[in-house]
């Protein structure tokens, strides 16, 4: 009987241990669960706070540009309407300076007079102050030459063909025309005079 005791009680016991394996397997599972969900909860807040974080920083830095952008584009757009300003007074400027000189090389009118001298050497040095301020090398060499072969004429009264004064003039305009992005095929002259 002891032996039928003993493995009675065996039995049970086995029983009993595999009922708290069970059990505990099935508790194990259910904490295991709501640990993992508790870990996963936190981990979407934590998702979510720097989720929110990256996209403030994004939104500030976005804004910030933008700002950037825009305080770029003034002054682009300004600094192009001012070139436009300077360039259309420049050339208004020169174009009463060649009305004149072309008269005198074509000897259809006497030289300048003192008045027109002086004229003439304010306009010109009006008209290099104002392309000074914002033109860039090439437009400057362009009024530097027909400057210069307009100081020949005027003062050295050196004879220079009506072509050659026109073709000067059409460089300068052409540089001014590339320098503010206008069409940048060359123009010039198709005329017969």
């Amino acid at each position: 009987m002891n032996d039928e005791f003993l493995l009675d009680t065996l039995v049970q016991s086995g029983v009993l241990v595999a009922i708290v394996f069970g059990l505990s397997g099935f508790i194990g599972k259910i904490w295991a669960n709501r640990l993992m969900e508790k870990e996963k909860q936190k981990n979407i807040i934590e998702f979510e706070k720097l989720k929110r974080q990256i996209q403030n920083e994004s939104d500030e830095k976005l804004t910030s540009i933008t700002h950037e952008f825009e305080i770029l584009k003034s002054t682009h757009l300004r600094e192009h309407n001012d070139k436009l300003i300077i360039y259309r007074t420049a050339m208004e400027l020169i174009a009463t300076l060649l009305s004149k000189l072309e008269l005198i090389v074509k000897k259809k009118r006497p030289p300048l007079t003192d008045v027109e001298l002086e004229a003439f050497e304010v306009e010109r040095l009006r008209i290099y102050a104002y392309l000074a301020m914002l033109s860039p090398q090439e437009v400057m060499d362009a009024n530097d030459n027909l400057t210069d072969l307009l100081l020949a004429v005027v003062h050295d009264n050196e004879q220079a063909e009506w072509v050659t004064v026109r073709n000067y003039a059409l460089e300068l305009i052409n540089s001014m025309r590339r320098d503010i992005g206008l069409d940048k095929t060359p123009i010039r002259y198709n005329g017969k005079r």
